[in-house]
This record gives C-alpha cells, structure tokens and sequence, in this order.
C-alpha cells in the first residue's frame, strides 16, 4: 500500500512529504509542474509523478497501486472536485487539507459515493479542521443533551501563498451557521462574543469554519457557531464587507489580488513556525444546562497540519479508512488531535456528576 501526496511542491504540501520521510514513509510525489516535482523528489529520494488536475485519464493513471491520495493544492473550491472524482472511480481513500466550508458540503454530497466505491473521503485533516472537530465531539461527548455548540480558534504566526489565495478565492462569501440542525448562510462577522483562551480573553467574531458542517456529522448538536480571534478592527471591518460583497467577489479584483500575494515570500519560515502556536476554544451548552467546555493547545498552525496529515496517511496506511464521507473525529475518534506532536487538551468546565 501506498500513499499519493498531490501539490507535494507548495509550501505545505513541502511541510508534509518531509515529515512523512521522517516517519518513515515514502509516499509518491505528485503535481503538475516536473521541474520542481524533480527538484523535491531528488531532495527526498520519493518518486514523482507529474499529472495535471484537467487530464482526468492521466489522474486516474496516476493514482494505479495508491491506496490513499493527500490533496494539498488548493484552493480547494477549485481543485478538489477532479481529484475526488478519480478517487472515487479507481476507489482510492481520499483526505485533502481544505478549510473551505463549500467543499465540505459538496463532499459530503458524494458520501454515498464513497461508500459504494469502498473508500473514505475525508476533507480537512490540518488546521484548523482537526482540532475543532475533535473537540467539538469530545465536549459534546460530555454534555447530556447537547443542543448548542460554539467553537472558536486563536493561533500566532504568518500565512502562506496558498492560504491567501484560499482567502481571496472566498471574498465575499459571508458566513455559516447551523440552526436546528440545517445550514445556514448568515452576514460575514455576523456575531461576536469573548473567549477566555487560557493565557486572557479575546474578542472572536464568527466564520464559516469547517467545524460548523463537520459537527453535523461528528456529533448531535444541532446549534452550532464558528468563530475567530481577531482585532476590534478587522471585527469591525469584516462587518462592514457586508455592504461591498458583490465588490469582493468581481473576478479581476481576485486575480489581482493572488498576482500580488505571489510577490511575497511562500510561508512562515522554519523560525516563526517554533515560535507560533495554536489554541482552540470548545463549548457545549445541554438543554438542562449542563455546560463542558474545553480547549486543545497545539503547535504553531502549519507544523499542526504537517503533524495530523502524517498521522491520517499512516492510519490509514494501516487500515484504518472507515468508506463513506468522514471527519477527523469520525474516522479517528475525538482523541485524534492528540496524537499530534506538543497538542494538550485541558477541561475547563464540566456538568456536575451529582
């Protein structure tokens, strides 16, 4: 068995392949562009295979005697449809780093999909997915009658090209809630409230973070809100994008904007990852009032995802690939986050037991 890594060459997906062979694995390096597919494979002494997203056949091709394909070339609203529809048809486990709320409602779509095609699709296997998806199930695991969910996230450090241009990709899209059990589209910064994040409390506003559509899945509770750290500021200026969404959405605007974000450097250097970190807040509210809240303490936000897509590839290497649509928490159990290198989880507050 063997695992594919496609967009091996971008920075993450760099942050990955190099952990892999650190833990041993030797996955195939894949991507559209040979020369700096080469470059890495010398480097790493894996194989390479050059393949573009638009030739379908050479896709399915590509994917002969690979059990487990890791997508990292984003943006996933984009990219991720070619590349399911080939693991689908050559029934081959599926896992991607997106953080894209529209791709995980569209995969979740082709659950069936998977399950008859005898493999696993599982969206979302870095930060910011799998520690907000895994503590949302392991709070609401604690809270008798769940029926409100909140999560929210705080991390330190830069971001990549890649997820810039994921950013850009989705100006204008406002934000998502779920409301009795359904998904809703609501106003960007729709809500905003303050979350004691351990070392002090911090403003948050809510997003349209993965957790809100992998909860409906992950767990029962039909009231869920996202939400991030970010100054007054930007608070107050994703509140105002409201009013110029269809600016922010204008197509040469966005390609304008990705043309500049590919002037700068290609993500946080090896310096600032040790430096940063990641901090993601859980609270479950039961229907008697019972509150669980939690948080999960983890490293800086690109080591966290090269750390959890290794850990997926060799559980999945070792069988365990439960078929249909899945999350995190589902196919690995809540304490998945865990087992991510420096990640600590701390118990804030909990139902009485009298």
């Amino acid at each position: 068995m063997s695992a594919l890594i496609y967009g091996a060459y971008g920075y993450t997906g760099q942050l990955i392949a190099r952990a892999a062979v650190e833990r041993g694995l030797q996955p195939v390096l894949a991507g559209r562009n040979a020369d700096r597919l080469a470059e890495l494979g010398a480097a790493l002494d894996l194989p390479t295979r050059t393949v573009s997203l638009s030739d379908p056949e050479r896709l399915r091709t590509a994917l002969d005697g690979v059990s487990v394909a890791l997508h990292c070339a984003g943006p996933f609203v984009r990219t991720a449809p070619p590349m399911i529809a080939a693991c689908l048809e050559t029934g081959t486990h599926y896992l991607d780093l997106t953080g894209e709320v529209d791709v995980f409602r569209r995969l979740a779509d082709r659950g069936a999909d998977a399950e008859a095609a005898g493999c696993m699709v599982l969206p979302g296997i870095g930060f910011d997915v799998v520690p907000s998806d895994c503590l949302s199930r392991f709070v609401a695991a604690h809270t008798p009658d769940a029926d409100i969910l909140e999560v929210a996230l705080y991390a330190e450090g830069t971001v990549s090209q890649g997820t810039l241009k994921t950013l850009i990709e989705q100006m204008g899209r406002g934000g998502v809630v779920r409301r009795e059990g359904r998904l809703h589209d609501v106003p960007p910064g729709w809500t905003s409230r303050n979350v004691d994040f351990g070392d002090r409390c911090r403003g948050v506003t809510s997003i349209p973070e993965g957790s809100v559509v992998t909860s409906g899945v992950s767990t029962d509770v039909p009231n869920v809100t996202a939400y991030i750290a970010v100054p007054l500021l930007v608070q107050s200026l994703l509140r105002a994008s409201r009013h110029v969404q269809g600016i922010l959405t204008w197509p040469p605007l966005k390609r304008l904007l990705k043309r500049l974000v590919e002037q700068g450097r290609p993500g946080p250097s090896a310096e600032e990852r040790q430096q940063g970190r990641t901090v993601v807040w859980a609270s479950a509210r039961g229907s008697e009032g019972g509150v669980t809240t939690a948080r999960l303490h983890g490293p800086e936000a690109y080591t966290f995802t090269a750390r959890s897509a290794v850990e997926a590839l060799q559980r999945v290497l070792e069988g365990t690939a439960p078929a249909g649509y899945q999350t995190p928490a589902t196919a690995f159990g809540a304490d998945f986050a865990l087992a991510v290198d420096g990640t600590s989880r701390q118990i804030v507050e909990e139902p009485s037991r009298a």
